[in-house]
Parts: C-alpha cells; structure tokens; sequence
C-alpha cells in the first residue's frame, strides 16, 4: 500500500507531499492540470524509463520518494534476495532522483539499485491499468494463479506435484549419467582415475600451501637473516665494545657519581633498565638464530612442493579444499558408474512409476481447474454486464502441455466484447477503455488478496453516469480487499471515494506550478456538485452530490 508520496522539481510540480490512505482514493482536476503527472511520477517509482524533459525547468535535479507498506511474502524475498536491509518489517522507502545530465539512480531504504531491479520490485507493489502490457493479470503465470487461488484443497495436489516432478527430474538426471557409451564410460573412468590418484599422491594437506608461502622466504633468505641476527649478537655481546659491557661500566660510573654526592639515583634506575632490555633483545637475538635453517635441500623440496600445489591448483580449483571437494566429487561418479546395468533398470523403473503417478496427479489438478475455469469466467462476464459490456464473451481457455511442477495445464484468458466476432486472447483484443473494466472485473472474481496497489488512469471514458456508477462501486468493491486509485472525470465514480485528492494550478510570479489537495467531507461534495453542473455550483447541484455520496455509501456497506 503506498503511503505517502513527494514530488520535487517534476514538470510543473515544485514540492508536493501527500499522504495516502487505505481503500479507494480518487484524483479529479482540469484537463491539462497535471493528474497524469502525478501518476507518471509513481511510474518512476516503478522502474518507467525517465526523460530529462521531466525535470522542472531551471532545476538541476527531481525527486520523487514514496512509503510503502507491504505483507506480501514476495516482496520480502526480493529484498533479502538483494541484501537491502529493513528497519522495519512491513515498510520500504524508494526514492528516485533524474538529473539534467542524464544521471537517473535508485534506491530502496537508501541502498543504491539498478532500475531494472527497481522495475521488478514496481511489479509487486503497483498494478498501473494504463499499461496494459505491463498488468500482471495480462500474465499468463498471473492467470493460473488466479483460477488456481479460487480452487479449493488443490494446495496440496499441486505440493505434490511439485515434489514428483523435482523428484523425476533427479530420476532423468542419473539415468543420463548412467545411459553414457560404454566408450565414453571407459573414457571418464580412465580420466576420474588418473585425477584421483593425482591427487592423492600429491597427500595434500589443508593449510600447507599458507605455510609454504611462509616459511620459503625465511629459507632462500636464511644466510642473509643468520649473518645479520650474528652481527647484532656481536654488538650487544661479545665485541670489544659491546653494548652490553658499556652499560655495564656506565653504570659502575654513575654509581660512584651518586655516592659523591650527586643525586645519580634516577639515572642508575634507568641505566639499569636499559641493561635488562639490551639483555633481553640479545637472548631474543640468540633464540631467533637457533632456529634459522641453512638447509638448500629443504628449500629445495619446499619450492618443489609449492610448483606440484600450483599445477594442481590450476587443474582443479584454487584452493586445497576445492582440490579435495573436486576429488570427492569424481570419486563419488566413478563409484555411481560400478554396476551401473542395474542400477540404470531400477532408475527407470522408478521414473515409470514417478511418471505415471504425476500424470495422475495432473489429471486431477486438470479437472478441477476446468470445474472452476467455468465459474470463475461465469463471474467475470456478470461483473462486465454490470459495468455495461453486454454482449461480452470471456473464457478460460485451456492448452496441454509437457508435464510440469504445476500440472500439464497451459491456460489463457480469452476475451470478446462483441457479439459475433471472434474470441482471441486477452492481451490482444481489449480497447483500452474495455480493459480496464475487464480487469477490474478479474479481480474481483479472483479470490487472491495482495498488497498490491491498483492505479486506474481514467477508467470511466466514453462511459455514461450510469455505467460510472457501477465502475465506482466496483472499484470501491475492489478497495475492500487493497488500496484502489483511479483518476476520474465523472462525479458518480467520484462518490464512491473515502479519500479524495484534488490537483489544480496556480500561477505565481508569472510561474505555473501544479498542487494538490486533501478535500474535506464538504469539499468532497461541493467537487462533485461542480463537476455535475460545472463551475457555478447550483443548489441542484449540491443536493444531488449529496445524495450520490449517500447513495455510494449505502451500497458499499460490508
């Protein structure tokens, strides 16, 4: 459900925040006063493709930035799917920004995406029925979901549907593995072999490669490492001016200075320090040198071990692990390739089984899907003769295909709204006006509930007072079950709102900017009373607006 939505710099709007309610909202204004706009600013939102001449002129940048509201478990998958984090569970924040460069950027909670990850997210938080090619119920995965969502216990055949096929599947898999050539068998017998004992020779060790790394500098720089640590040994120690000793007789010094008279007694403290210390760095010296190697054969072997390491790597991955996982792996092929002839009979007479138990299950699926393909279209077509398409044709048409996790069914929506012409698929017949009454009375036939918001651009054209009301009382049927916008010109659609937002211009400063707002219970009327008898509001006028309102509310009482 959409929140609340702000609009800088976007054509003719220069800062506009609105926040939005549940259930049906409508937008009403002049033509040209900037409803399309408003609805193409959440289309950006939605992942539409931005042009610079959006942008507010003398600006350098729009924003547009929405709240959203959502329950539906795929949305939470798509954002754990792309790491976005979510402060809170049911809300996201999506902002885009469109630049005078051309720069247009994303983001969701403040994560930076690309558009087309947004688009895919726009998908399950909007239904625009202005685009028809993009409407999810125009789908025909969108379709089967419909008809299967009305069906009742099918869950479970279509759980166990699923399993089969996965599990058939697995079957087809081993069966091509064991169905090699005998020749080709031999082949990568002989291959895995060879790789196996490879590596085994090689006796790898997980972690030897990092010592290897360590330890081979210290050896081809032992020599250099071992003269060095014994000419600091001699200077601490054993020359002829060793640290050491000179210390040693500083201090007797500065101890016969201090029984003079002097106060020497710090400087003994310290001289005394500095004699532990240059001890302790000579005996660490010392320790270090006790272990350095002077030994080119283990350097030599170490180096030999570290070239054998590489050639495996390069091989078989890029690791030691990765080096015995691939091991384990061939290992397990050429234990699956022994005896292979029974195992081969008894894999397929297993895939028979599993086959033919989902064919069953398919068959069932099938039959309940064309039970409920009947009442589903029987739905559809009332609720279009309510929305005054008489003479329409609408039917749930039914393919076979391969067996699949969901059934062998391949159906389609199929749609005529004249008497006498041929029925062709949905997506390809409907004008646009039709359309969007036709979805409308998908929806309310299916029994799917989402979050998903529906935005109807205009709906009711070149409909009557007559056929509007029905289309504001579907629609607002429709808003029971999740949040239903539509931009409207006539006051019997208009009526049936709970939130009414009117967009108007103004001129300032010699300036066009495009606002928007809330109406009140009173303003509701009195919009509507002007749209039924124009800019003069008439007493008639008001007195019908009320009693449309009142009549719209007593209709749609649960």
């Amino acid at each position: 459900m959409l929140l609340a939505l702000s609009v800088k710099n976007y054509a003719l709007i220069e800062d506009l925040t609105i926040d939005f309610t549940s259930g049906f909202t409508v937008i009403t204004g002049e033509t040209g006063s900037g409803k399309s706009i408003l609805i193409k600013s959440i289309e950006l939102l939605a992942g539409a493709r931005a042009d610079l001449s959006c942008i507010r002129s003398g600006c350098s940048v729009c924003t547009i930035t929405a709240s959203f509201e959502y329950k539906n478990s795929k949305i939470a998958d798509f954002l754990d799917n792309f790491s976005i984090s979510v402060e809170d569970n049911n809300t996201i924040l999506i902002r885009r920004t469109i630049e005078n460069t051309g720069r247009s950027r994303a983001f969701i909670n403040d994560s930076q995406i690309n558009i087309s990850v947004l688009a895919t997210l726009g998908e399950l938080l909007i239904d625009f029925q202005a685009q028809y090619e993009k409407h999810s119920l125009l789908s025909l995965d969108s379709q089967l979901e419909i008809l299967d969502n009305g069906i009742e216990n099918i869950s479970p055949l279509l759980e166990e549907s699923s399993a089969l096929y996965t599990r058939i599947k697995i079957l087809k898999s081993k069966l091509e593995t064991l169905s090699l050539s005998d020749v080709e068998r031999e082949r990568k017998v002989d291959l895995y072999s060879f790789q196996v004992k490879e590596i085994e020779d090689a006796k790898l060790k997980i972690g030897e490669d990092e010592k290897l790394e360590a330890d081979i500098p210290k050896l081809k720089n032992a020599e250099k490492i071992s003269a060095l640590l014994q000419e600091i040994i001699s200077i601490l120690y054993s020359s002829e001016n060793a640290i050491l000793g000179s210390i040693l007789k500083t201090k007797k010094n500065i101890e016969i200075v201090n029984s003079y008279g002097a106060d020497a007694s710090e400087a003994v403290s310290l001289i005394e320090q500095a004699y532990y210390h240059a001890e302790e760095a000579y005996r660490e010296i010392e320790g270090i040198l006790s272990k350095i190697r002077l030994n080119p054969e283990e350097l030599n072997a170490f180096l030999e071990r570290r070239e054998i390491i590489k050639k495996l790597k390069s091989k078989y991955g890029d690791s030691i692990e990765s080096i015995i996982e691939y091991k384990n792996k061939i290992v397990s092929e050429l234990n699956s390739f022994s005896d292979c002839k029974d195992e081969s009979e008894k894999l397929k007479k297993e895939l028979e089984s599993e086959t033919k138990r989902l064919s069953e299950i398919c068959r069932i699926i099938s039959g309940k899907r064309q039970k409920a393909a009947q009442i589903f279209a029987k739905s559809v077509r009332e609720k279009l003769f309510d929305l005054e398409i008489k003479n329409v044709v609408f039917e749930v048409k039914f393919d076979r295909k391969e067996l699949s996790a969901n059934g062998y069914d391949s159906i389609e929506f199929m749609f005529c709204a004249n008497a006498g012409e041929k029925i062709l698929p949905l997506k390809n017949t409907a004008s646009g006006g039709e359309l969007s009454r036709v979805l409308l009375a998908i929806e309310l036939s299916s029994k799917i509930r989402n979050d998903c918001t529906a935005i109807f651009d205009e709906i009711d054209t070149g409909t009557s007072g007559k056929t509007g009301e029905k289309i504001g009382e579907k629609l607002a049927e429709l808003a029971k079950r999740k949040q239903v916008f539509s931009i409207t010109h006539l006051a019997q659609v208009v009526a049936f709102a709970k939130m009414h937002v009117k967009i108007y211009k103004e001129i300032e400063n010699s300036r066009t900017y495009t606002k928007a707002k809330m109406l009140t219970e009173t303003e509701h009327i009195e919009e509507i009373a002007r749209m039924i008898s124009g800019e003069k509001i008439t007493k008639a006028a008001l007195k019908h607006a009320r009693h449309l309102v009142i009549a719209s509310r007593d209709k749609i009482l649960p």
